[in-house]
Formats: structure tokens, sequence, C-alpha cells
């Protein structure tokens, strides 16, 4: 599917300096007299259904069109949304949050559990593999707290996958003060990583895949270091309190995509290879793609609605993780009010999809 390059002139700048593919912003447009819902998409397991309504042709029999609009993550996916410039979307919470305190944007759905596949990793000579368990509540994480100390880490800053570094320092009973962090983005630090230039880096999915394949050693995770990392499905305040039924149309479009993938795994593997490959310019095999689904649990609609009404989960999660941005000086605790008190998770637009879909039957 051919791409065009738009967008901010942060993005744009971005473009002609990391090149074309996923270190860049995008949209792929359907053209047709039906509304167009713009869904904005990360080059991840999140990013599938929305690629995958125009490429399987669902869109052909939905009340929508869509047009894709493409970022590397989701920072530049958040300077987007502030300048109107797509509706509907999916991204790591930590970046969900920041648009919901900063945009008044809606949670209204969890697109997967991302817990083990933001993580961090070593190469196989590294000091850290010689010691597992140091904190014996978290016995996956490897390396003592000296180990870790004034170590150099690759991270893409604000991301859910920052959060898992945060929690796998904490557990070792440090603080971000006791490492050297350097932010990159995601395909940068692949490629710093490999020539030597940190001892740590921190990835999430698909990118954690390639390091598997170099032979490169997890050493912690989100999961491993005792904290849910949910991906999140976000709509624009306006745009879904002006077109509700264009957001429920978007969703029954999504959930398709994740109903797909938990019936037909090996189907969805096949697609998932194409996505990472010809969307988005990856070198990925169906082997290594395969983790993604083994990985990375999904929920269902009826899964969603409980999981977002539900106060000890998706609340739960998204109110510790905007602990952890106050802890880092990126909120304050004004922000975090803000946060837990301004309905931002909304399961009404979830439940209007299973109406909808309980009347086709």
């Amino acid at each position: 599917m051919k791409k065009k390059y738009v967008g901010l002139i942060s993005i744009l700048m971005a473009f002609f300096i990391t090149a074309t593919g996923c270190g860049s912003s995008s949209t792929t447009s359907q053209s047709g007299e039906k509304p167009v819902v713009r869904a904005s998409l990360q080059p991840c397991l999140h990013g599938l259904p929305s690629w995958l309504a125009i490429e399987d042709g669902w869109t052909k029999d939905s009340p929508i069109n869509l047009e894709l609009v493409f970022f590397k993550s989701g920072a530049p996916q958040n300077e987007a949304l502030a300048a109107n410039q797509w509706d509907v979307g999916a991204m790591g919470t930590v970046p969900s949050i920041l648009a919901s305190i900063r945009y008044n944007a809606y949670m209204v759905g969890i697109s997967n559990d991302e817990s083990e596949t933001n993580d961090l990793w070593v190469k196989p000579d590294s000091p850290l593999l010689k010691t597992k368990g140091f904190n014996p509540k978290y016995p996956e994480i490897y390396g003592s707290a000296d180990d870790w100390k004034g170590k150099k880490i690759l991270v893409t800053t604000v991301s859910t996958g920052a959060y898992a570094l945060g929690a796998t320092l904490k557990d070792l009973g440090l603080t971000d003060k006791d490492v050297k962090m350097i932010n990159m983005d995601q395909g940068q630090a692949i490629t710093a990583f490999e020539s030597n230039q940190a001892d740590i880096v921190q990835l999430w999915a698909p990118y954690s895949y390639m390091a598997e394949a170099k032979g490169w050693v997890k050493v912690s995770s989100g999961k491993r270091a005792g904290v849910t990392v949910p991906g999140a499905l976000l709509v624009r305040k306006d745009f879904a309190d002006k077109n509700p039924e264009l957001v429920v149309d978007w969703l029954d479009l999504y959930m398709r995509g994740i109903d797909y993938m938990k019936q037909d795994p090996a189907g969805a593997n096949e697609w998932l290879v194409k996505f990472y490959n010809d969307y988005c310019g990856l070198d990925l095999g169906k082997e290594l793609v395969a983790n993604d689904l083994k990985l990375r649990p999904l929920l269902d609609v009826n899964e969603q609605i409980k999981a977002l009404e539900d106060p000890t989960i998706a609340k739960k999660s998204m109110t510790e993780i905007t602990q952890f941005l106050v802890d880092q000086g990126q909120l304050t605790a004004a922000d975090k009010a803000k946060y837990e008190n301004g309905n931002f998770i909304e399961p009404k637009f979830m439940k209007m999809l299973a109406e909808k879909r309980a009347k086709v039957k």
C-alpha cells in the first residue's frame, strides 16, 4: 500500500532526517463518498486491525472509509493529535495518558496487553547476565543494582518502554539518575546498540524480535518488573462527541481485526508479516512475528467492556502509570488528579458496539 507524507513541520523534519518507512509519519487514504475516519497507527501489533480493514476489503461493507495516519511512536502521534490530524487510533498507554490530560482524548479500548513486549536487552557478554533475581520479588530480572549503576541505556522516552525501564530500576532500588539514559527512536536504537553505543537497549515489539534474532538477551520487561502495560485505543474528544456513530463504526472494524487474530492466529500471522514488511518496512520473518500473538493477549468486546468498567483493571493500570509519570517529573500532582477525575476511560463506545452487534444477530 503506497504511503504519502504529511503532517506537522516537526514530523516532516523527522522524515527528512530519518528517511522513509517506519521513521516517518504518513497517510494512506481510501476514496469514496462515505464518511472518512482518520485512524492513526504505529508499526506494532495494535496497528494491524485498522490497516487490515483496508487491505482485506472490510471497509467495502462498512458505513465508513478509513484514512491511515502512520507514526513511529506516541510522541509525534500526540503532536499530530494536537493539530487535529487524526480522529481515532492505537498507541501505548503513556502517550495516551498525556493525550487525555493535554487534549482530553478518550481511551475507548485496550489494544493488547504488551507487558512482556516492552523490554530491555543486552549483548550476550553483558555483566548483567551474571546475576538473576537480585530482588527475589522479581526473579526474572537480570543484574544487581551495582551492575546497572552507571550503565548507558538507549530508551524511547515518554513511552510504555520507558515505563518498563522505570519499573525495573525501582525494583532494583535505583532511579533514572543512577543510569545514563539516551533518548532514541526504536529503529535508531537497534542500529546504535548494534554498534556498541550503549550497555542496554529498551525496545518494544516488533523491534524486540529483531533483538532476539541477533542473539541479544532480554534482561527485564514490564511483566517481569511487576507492572501491567496495556495498549490504548484512543479517540479525539471533539470528534467522538460529535460523531459517536463513526467511532463505533471504526471500533467495529478494529474489533473485527482483534477477533480474527484471536480465532485464526496462523492466518493473522501471515497478515502481520505483510504489515510489518510491506507497510512498515521492517524485515521480519514468520517465526519472529508469531511471537506477537503469543506474547500479547487480546480482549474481545465483552472483555473490553469489563476491563474498562472494572476499577481493578484498566483504571488501576492507568493510575499506576500516571503516578510513574509524576515520579519522573513529566506530570504534576494536578495532572494526575485531572486524569483520575476526568472520566477519560470511556466504555460507552464499546458498549454501543456490543449493542450494534447484538441487533445484527
